[in-house]
């Protein structure tokens, strides 16, 4: 590579508020002269990453086709794509003017601050998780005949008791857990509370009995206490209290995606 070559560039969306993935799927499928719904589905996939590496001609031609589209983008060199760390876990906490104070649960160990000032998004997800459990089902009168067979029984002490005709079958059910993460910048981290596994004492007289109206209320405060950090779907979609299905996510690699493209947003300073 020559002095005067450029690096690679990734393709970006500037506003998450804005993100429409038919309006980006549109621009994509007409520049590879293929379907729409063909690309319909990693757009979904990649979030507002639209494109990681592309030579810089092709990355701003892109970008400014998006922009055209009503889809505000931006080109940075690949090399600034940030890698979201791994979540540690936070079951308890403390909410301080100053920042986010993450109690350890050691022993006299002090709480471990995190300004507020260097949270760079907050993203709620609700996950569907499905269960199968055995169940055994009794054919309807069995129960009487059991009744019948018993008082026979006990009337003519012969013995008539006749083996169950049971069957057993497969019962799926569905939960929603809700979880969050809370991104933070120089240095990089991410904290994740669990809906069902948070101490929410931290709401103090306002903590309610349902773990996911407490979550709800959390959700709230850290959002007033950093304005300025970034919201994925799922937080807008929980602080809005809209539909149930919007603030749902396919799998918490699929929230990865999501953090990654907003804690690239949020290091570059690019959101509007």
């Amino acid at each position: 590579m020559n002095g005067g070559a450029r690096p690679p560039h990734a393709v970006l969306l500037r506003s998450p508020g804005s993100f429409a993935p038919a309006a980006v799927a549109s621009v994509l499928a007409k520049r590879a002269g293929v379907p729409v719904l063909d690309r319909v589905g990693c757009v979904r996939q990649s979030w507002g990453v639209i494109a990681e590496s592309l030579p810089v001609e092709e990355a701003e031609d892109l970008a400014a086709a998006l922009c055209a589209a009503g889809q505000e983008a931006l080109c940075a060199p690949t090399t600034l794509l940030e890698e979201v760390p791994d979540p540690v876990s936070a079951t308890k906490a403390e909410l301080s003017p100053e920042g986010f104070d993450l109690v350890s649960g050691r022993e006299n160990a002090p709480p471990q601050r995190l300004c507020w000032s260097r949270l760079a998004a907050i993203c709620a997800a609700a996950l569907e998780v499905r269960q199968t459990r055995m169940v055994t089902e009794t054919p309807p009168g069995e129960l009487a005949a059991r009744a019948v067979r018993l008082g026979l029984t006990l009337a003519t002490s012969l013995p008539l008791i006749k083996k169950s005709a049971t069957t057993k079958r497969a019962v799926e059910t569905r939960d929603r857990r809700l979880v969050l993460d809370l991104l933070f910048l120089e240095p990089s981290r991410r904290v994740r509370v669990d809906a069902a596994d948070f101490d929410y004492s931290v709401l103090g007289p306002r903590m309610a009995y349902g773990a996911e109206l407490n979550f709800l209320a959390l959700l709230e405060d850290l959002a007033g206490k950093a304005a300025s950090a970034l919201r994925g779907k799922g937080t807008r979609a929980l602080l809005a209290r809209r539909p149930s299905a919007e603030s749902l996510y396919e799998s918490l690699d699929d929230l990865k995606r999501e953090e990654r493209w907003l804690s690239t947003l949020a290091a570059l300073r690019a959101a509007p």
